[in-house]
């Protein structure tokens, strides 16, 4: 499904993945993070400076010690009960994909919901059943005094349990993360769209950075405060502590903590928006830039990560800036459908064989023309002239391939396949026909002599490519039904009419129009005969326009 990562390992016996694998990589790293918030809390028990001997080594042989091993087994199963149900979809899902088949249990909205929404759901059930578990244990105990534990005791446990929670909490979040970014996320989401799913939850660069500070200044220093103030409790009742000492280190540590936890929030900010303003500023920019504004740059406001990410984005806006002004260029050329696809891969320009139909439209006495007017009013009459036949032409799916001196080489049927290619070309003949009316009549009215020309058309088989240079390609048509066209063109002459076509091109009309047949007559270049026909006009539009009139 996805490239950036490896396909999970298939069991070489079976051939397949099995279930417990995947749920095991869960649990692994959820359950890692519980043993070590637990190892944490136990190594901080054994060093806590309490007279109590309900604290420290001791503890392993008595009621706390009894209260923590009944307690952690049980919530460490709540923990993976609990991870079975909301990792369930996820699971389910990549066991299927391993098997070639869909999940029927859950909808593919669901399990994209699921995988991106499980760490912060882990997270907050270690936080939930480590502050629950402990409270409904404590008030079990005090009520049928399960554990011989005085209330100072309790408490000092519950706010240990607490403390593993939100320990456990931060840990597991980011172990899980992490996880579901290198191995889950790929697999659901090869093609990307994790924006886009309904009901995700979204951690922002800034709250992300908060939960940092939560997790590495703020919890150690509740720990520290939280200790100190049962250490307190613990010994103002005894003659061997100064009390005033006491309560100045307290003090002191409490004093000490506000301010680093100010100085961290404060820091946390700086970090925040140092990271979050670029952020912003790059996704203001690529908004514009989606909508098409090319005009737009990143501000680069540092050599960090981000200040590369920032030149990189420069640098591919300025591609993309590039890319546009030649899509627009090629569309100058083709029509955009044309253009569009050509850009997008879609059509081989390397040769392929298609059955096509090819017009050629030539001036006729257009030599004498510019040798007696002047150069700018010629290449204006000329511009006029192909901007009138080009328009023919597309109006009707075709492409122009070139313009050569007073002549235009157009193709129907490639590189876009359509079935009526001989009858869009001869409809685009027709239209070129009453726009040059036009042209001369506006031409006539300015004192202007009027303009003439042939147009031929072969429908057949023809080799489309790049025939051009290595350096200059040029996209084009070989072939006899090339040649052909552009002798029907030249033959216009010899039967003073405008528009001939190809008995090829006769046999695959399908609309109604009124030919002529000029008889078979031999072709330049061609041993055998051909009939010719020349074009009238459409039957249906002559009738609609007779009866208008």
């Amino acid at each position: 499904m996805a490239d950036a990562v490896s396909a999970p390992a298939v069991d070489p016996e079976s051939g397949e993945f099995p279930r417990w694998r995947i749920y095991f990589q869960l649990y692994l790293r959820n359950i890692a993070a519980n043993l070590l918030g637990f190892a944490i809390i136990v190594v901080l028990n054994f060093f806590t400076p309490m007279t109590s001997t309900w604290v420290g080594p001791a503890m392993l042989e008595n009621g706390a010690g009894k209260y923590l091993v009944i307690l952690f087994p049980f919530i460490l199963i709540i923990i993976a009960m609990l991870q079975y149900q909301f990792q369930c979809p996820v699971c389910n899902h990549l066991v299927s994909w391993t098997h070639g088949t869909a999940c029927e249990r859950y909808d593919e909205q669901q399990v994209k919901r699921r995988v991106l929404n499980l760490p912060l759901i882990l997270a907050a059930t270690n936080l939930v059943v480590y502050i629950v578990v402990p409270l409904v244990m404590i008030s079990y105990s005090l009520i049928f005094d399960l554990f011989p534990l005085d209330r100072k005791i309790m408490a000092l446990l519950f706010f240990r349990s607490v403390m593993i929670g939100l320990i456990t909490a931060c840990l597991s979040f980011f172990i899980v993360e992490s996880y579901t970014r290198r191995i889950s996320i790929p697999l659901i989401f090869p093609r990307g769209g994790l924006t886009d799913v309904p009901g995700a939850f979204r951690i922002d660069i800034k709250r992300r950075i908060r939960l940092l500070n939560l997790a590495g200044t703020l919890t150690p220093m509740l720990l520290l405060v939280m200790t100190l103030a049962f250490v307190v409790w613990d010994v103002l009742g005894t003659p061997s502590f100064s009390r005033q000492l006491v309560l100045d280190i307290f003090f002191f540590t409490l004093v000490l903590c506000a301010i680093f936890i100010v100085m961290g929030f404060r820091l946390n900010l700086l970090v925040g928006r140092s990271v979050r303003e670029p952020v912003d500023a790059m996704l203001e920019v690529v908004k514009k830039v989606e909508q098409g504004d090319f005009t737009q740059r990143i501000k680069v406001v540092s050599n960090d990560e981000l200040g590369q990410l920032a030149e990189a984005g420069n640098r591919m806006i300025q591609g993309l800036a590039e890319r546009e002004r030649v899509r627009e260029s090629f569309g100058r050329y083709v029509t955009p459908e044309i253009r569009d696809k050509i850009l997008a891969g879609q059509i081989p320009l390397d040769g392929e064989r298609k059955a096509a139909t090819m017009l050629f439209a030539d001036l006729r006495g257009f030599s004498s023309y510019v040798e007696s007017n002047p150069p700018e009013e010629v290449i204006m009459s000329m511009r006029e002239y192909f901007t009138i036949m080009e328009n023919a032409v597309r109006d009707n799916g075709g492409l122009v391939l070139q313009f050569v001196g007073d002549e235009l080489e157009a193709v129907f049927g490639v590189p876009l396949e359509v079935k009526d290619h001989a009858d869009k070309a001869v409809h685009a003949a027709l239209q070129m026909r009453e726009g040059l009316g036009r042209f001369n009549e506006k031409r006539l009215d300015l004192g202007k002599p009027d303009f003439r020309h042939g147009v031929g058309i072969c429908s057949g088989p023809v080799l489309a490519g790049n025939t051009g240079s290595r350096d200059h390609p040029a996209y084009g048509m070989i072939g006899d039904t090339v040649n052909m066209a552009s002798r029907l063109q030249d033959m216009t002459k010899d039967f003073s009419c405008d528009i001939l076509i190809a008995s090829q091109t006769r046999d695959l009309l399908k609309d109604d129009f009124k030919l002529h047949s000029r008889g078979e007559h031999p072709i330049k270049g061609h041993a055998s005969t051909m009939e010719i026909f020349e074009v009238l006009g459409h039957l249906k539009t002559d009738f609609l326009r007779e009866h208008l009139d």
